[in-house]
């Protein structure tokens, strides 16, 4: 008891005594208004911002205590939450002022922002939250497969707003694409393609080749998974290392497509996809190799079909509706033959175009020499229209050839010159005659949605100047072809890009 006595009043000095210890600390301390965030005016909500476009944001800052707002007092970031490469996210600085000031190379796509603002004197920081949109107007124009340096690279005119065309330098990289291309530039495409079977759920084909490979990318955002590559198209054997060499749409959501030597062919409203070559003939039980052309009627599914050229057996061979296989040509008989669908040669360059109603042309040569030969049918009926050697200036040493489709020219080039063919005459004229640049592409271009796009009769030609940097060397000028064998008159002329291989239209 006595014990309990004594704790119970050592409980009550120590409480005496700390009461004591309080009183004697009050007004000890000097209490300081702190300088705090009122208000940020000036900074909506929401802010979009155009993919490669000037980003600018300047916020008005009030502090209570800092009425005149006396920028050096803080400092400032402006970050956002975006991907981290891993799977993740992680915090992006933007930059590090009062005012934003940018040109925005963040990815398409909608993230999380914050504008903070801290106190020097305090090191307090604020912060307020806002939504950053993104978005990508390069959605149309002329995307194009260049070699930079041996290597595959894409470039693009992209159509601006204002209906010209901007450069767009490594396409793939600039919009945040995970694709990478390895391997030299072989080829670029696009087509309708109807729902692609597979997780990625795309009905428009961007495709890339090299040859290392082929693939396609989202034809909106240029994102890319491995699932995209060409192989997830096609069922059975696929040769070791395939790449494809050309691609042509062939009427509604349907196409050909050559790779090692093979040709395939895709139809997804009958749910056929790349899967056994084509380049097989029943009646011999033999199967051939092809020239990487395409040519025939591709307007109607119904009635189309196309023209290959057998390498194995030199001669023209034929594909219609669904047919699993190839068609040998038989011959015309009597006045109606000018020439033998088995010809004997090697295959310079095939297309079918629009001319006299619809014809295929094809350049050919002597197998060991240098004389080229023109043959031209119905790839309908068969009816041969055509043939003869072409006498054209320097033909010898073409390098590449276009066919005009609505007039029947045929343009070749050796180094920088570029020449015109009158078949009736047979007489050439040098249309393009350039000392310093060379020729890396020339073609007519086939616009799919013929009712919005016009040009298919124009001229295109790729240029590339050696003594200027590979990436930028490149050039792109466009012509008109008059008849009766006029000079060509330049619509537009483009450059600044990589030396263009091969090119597509990014139809909208």
């Amino acid at each position: 008891m006595k014990n309990f006595i004594y704790i119970k009043l050592l409980f009550v000095f120590i409480i005496a005594i700390s009461i004591g210890a309080c009183k004697k600390d009050l007004g000890n301390y000097t209490y300081k208004e702190l300088n705090k965030l009122d208000t940020i005016a000036d900074l909506p909500k929401e802010i979009i911002a155009v993919y490669g476009k000037q980003l600018k944001i300047e916020p008005k800052v009030k502090f209570t205590l800092d009425p005149n707002f006396d920028e050096s007092k803080y400092t400032y970031e402006w970050y956002y939450m975006g991907p981290n490469g891993l799977g993740g996210t992680k915090l992006h600085t933007i930059a590090k002022t009062k005012n934003l000031d940018v040109t925005t190379s963040i990815v398409a796509g909608s993230y999380s922002a914050y504008y903070a603002v801290t106190d020097k004197a305090s090191g307090v920081k604020y912060r307020t939250s806002f939504t950053l949109k993104v978005v990508n107007e390069i959605n149309e124009g002329w995307i194009m497969m260049c070699d930079v340096n041996g290597k595959a690279q894409v470039d693009m005119l992209s159509l601006n707003t204002s209906g010209n065309f901007d450069v767009v330098h490594d396409l793939l990289k600039t919009v945040g694409s995970e694709l990478q291309l390895e391997g030299k530039p072989v080829m670029t495409y696009t087509h309708n393609t109807g729902l692609l079977i597979g997780p990625d759920a795309i009905s428009y084909g961007l495709y890339f080749g090299t040859d290392k490979g082929t693939t396609k990318v989202d034809p909106n955002t240029f994102k890319w998974t491995p699932t995209m590559t060409l192989n997830y198209e096609m069922f059975g054997a696929i040769p070791p290392g395939f790449y494809a060499t050309a691609m042509q749409q062939r009427g509604s959501n349907s196409a050909y497509m050559i790779g090692a030597g093979n040709v395939y062919y895709y139809n997804r409203p009958q749910n056929t996809y790349f899967s056994a070559p084509l380049n097989y003939i029943n009646a011999e039980q033999k199967a051939f190799e092809v020239e990487p052309y395409i040519a025939g009627y591709i307007f109607a599914s119904s009635t189309s079909h196309a023209i290959f050229y057998d390498k194995t057996n030199k001669r023209f061979v034929k594909h219609s509706g669904e047919a699993s296989t190839c068609v040998t040509l038989p011959d015309p008989t009597g006045d109606a033959k000018k020439f033998s669908f088995t010809t004997g040669m090697d295959l310079v360059f095939m297309k079918w175009i629009s001319f006299n109603g619809g014809e295929v042309f094809a350049v050919l040569k002597e197998p060991g020499g240098s004389r080229k030969f023109l043959a031209r049918f119905n790839s309908a009926n068969l009816v041969q229209s055509y043939y003869d050697e072409i006498t054209g200036t320097e033909i010898a040493n073409a390098e590449k050839f276009a066919f005009s489709p609505d007039l029947g020219y045929i343009f070749y080039n050796v180094g920088g010159k570029v020449y015109e063919y009158d078949m009736v005459y047979k007489t050439s004229k040098l249309m393009i005659n350039s000392e310093t640049k060379k020729i890396s592409y020339l073609k007519f271009y086939d616009f799919k949605s013929t009712g919005k796009y016009t040009g298919s009769n124009k001229l295109m030609v790729g240029t590339y100047d050696t003594a200027k940097p590979e990436g930028t060397n490149g050039g792109l000028d466009i012509y008109t072809v008059p008849p009766v064998n006029g000079d060509l008159v330049l619509d537009k002329s483009y450059s600044g890009f990589g030396k263009i291989i091969d090119l597509t239209y990014r139809e909208r």
